[in-house]
């Protein structure tokens, strides 16, 4: 589990643990990196990991909420809330943070991302649709965006396992032509 922490020190100690595992699984396997590997390529401690972070995965979690945070801030900047407008950017953030899903990929990690995404669904709902009645039924509500978001997880993650050699406009493409 991630602890919430807003001591700027603490603060760039977690972006650096961040950074040190990302560059880390660009050489090897995520099973095969210590926490001990992690905290050196950082330059800090374990000590310092474990104020920070339980385990490795949480760095992974962290990581994925901030991108999931920056896409809800994408959506809130946008005024038009047509879904196509929504699936268009929802792909074009993901093509831009590819390394990471190819990070995921290479350690056999994608299905890691449905796990995060249960949180998101319900934010990006509320954000486009606050005012839609399913977003004031609690029960039907998780039982729509657990659709939503393995339909979209699920493209995502066959996007990024073909290597994601197609543009954001060729999936919105195939997405138009799939659902007319």
């Amino acid at each position: 589990m991630t602890r919430k922490i807003t001591n700027p020190i603490a603060m760039q100690s977690r972006k650096w643990l961040t950074d040190a595992l990302l560059s880390l699984m660009e050489e090897k396997a995520f099973e095969d990196i210590s926490i001990t590997e992690i905290a050196r390529k950082a330059d800090l401690s374990r000590r310092t990991f474990y104020r920070i972070f339980e385990t490795k995965e949480d760095i992974l979690i962290c990581y994925a909420d901030e991108l999931y945070g920056k896409f809800l801030e994408l959506l809130n900047r946008e005024t038009d809330r047509r879904f196509t407008v929504t699936v268009r950017l929802y792909f074009e953030f993901w093509y831009r943070h590819r390394h990471f899903l190819e990070l995921l990929k290479q350690s056999e990690m994608l299905p890691f991302m449905m796990n995060q995404y249960t949180s998101l669904f319900p934010k990006v709902f509320q954000t486009l649709k606050g005012d839609h009645p399913l977003a004031h039924n609690e029960e039907a509500l998780s039982y729509a965006m657990a659709f939503s978001a393995g339909g979209l997880l699920s493209i995502l993650l066959r996007w990024a396992e073909d290597g994601m050699d197609k543009t954001p406009e060729d999936i919105m493409r195939l997405m138009e032509f799939i659902f007319p």
